[in-house]
């Protein structure tokens, strides 16, 4: 469970100040989480700019369930810089907590050295630098930014736990999606896996900053964890 909580904390912009330079303003939204049709917990993202780069947090918790028993709390947080247009990471540091468990990652990329430093509870490892290097908390920013663009190629390379990994979307059409805020013409997107089972689908709105408005993780299992704007 709390991997699929990990998994789809992503962010709906909301916007509250003005930032001409950059594709996605700054923004602080709430959601809902939802397991197979049943709420479970909360969460809370925000984007600022900061004094060291921008900042992209986000804090969720299990409030109901088994989740809210346990005390599942997922903060993440992204320091980057707008790079053409799209997000590229400086700085990512991951906090999880369940019952008695925690777990921590943490990305350090340095442009200017051309490096990149990962590490976890089990150590630490050097990565493979290139250019637009995002890590997972940011891909949905770069997705946004990609869309509000019209870039055709929704194309990723993402610095995860101890390694470089790819993530590709595709739009797969249209749809309108009701929230507890109303209802938002939105684009359908769809992750490209390169193993079948599990699916990720996400509706975006171009009235909302070309931000999510629901993201929904379908398991092999049919089991289903669900991202809602409220």
């Amino acid at each position: 469970m709390t991997r699929l909580l990990a998994a789809l904390f992503l962010s709906l912009v909301v916007p509250l100040a003005h930032a001409s330079d950059t594709p996605i303003q700054p923004f602080k939204s709430e959601y809902a989480l939802i397991r197979n049709g049943e709420r479970i917990g909360e969460a809370r993202i925000e984007l600022v700019q900061g004094k060291d780069g921008w900042q992209f947090s986000t804090h969720s918790e299990g409030t109901e369930g088994l989740a809210g028993f346990a005390g599942v709390r997922i903060d993440e947080n992204s320091t980057f810089r707008w790079q053409d247009g799209r997000p590229e990471t400086m700085h990512y540091r991951y906090f999880q907590k369940a019952a008695w468990k925690k777990r921590n990652r943490s990305i350090d990329v340095d442009h200017a050295a051309r490096r990149i430093a990962a590490g976890d509870d089990k150590g630490s490892a050097s990565l493979d630098y290139a250019a637009a290097t995002v890590d997972r908390n940011l891909v949905v920013l770069a997705l946004a930014a990609d869309l509000k663009a019209r870039r055709d190629r929704l194309e990723y390379r993402v610095a995860d736990k101890r390694e470089i990994g790819t993530h590709r979307y595709q739009v797969v059409g249209k749809e309108t999606v009701a929230t507890a805020r109303g209802r938002f013409d939105c684009i359908k997107v769809e992750r490209l896996r390169e193993k079948a089972g599990r699916t990720t689908t996400t509706w975006i709105a171009p009235a909302l900053g070309y931000a999510p408005v629901r993201i929904l993780q379908r398991e092999p299992d049919g089991e289903t964890l669900e991202m809602l704007l409220r």
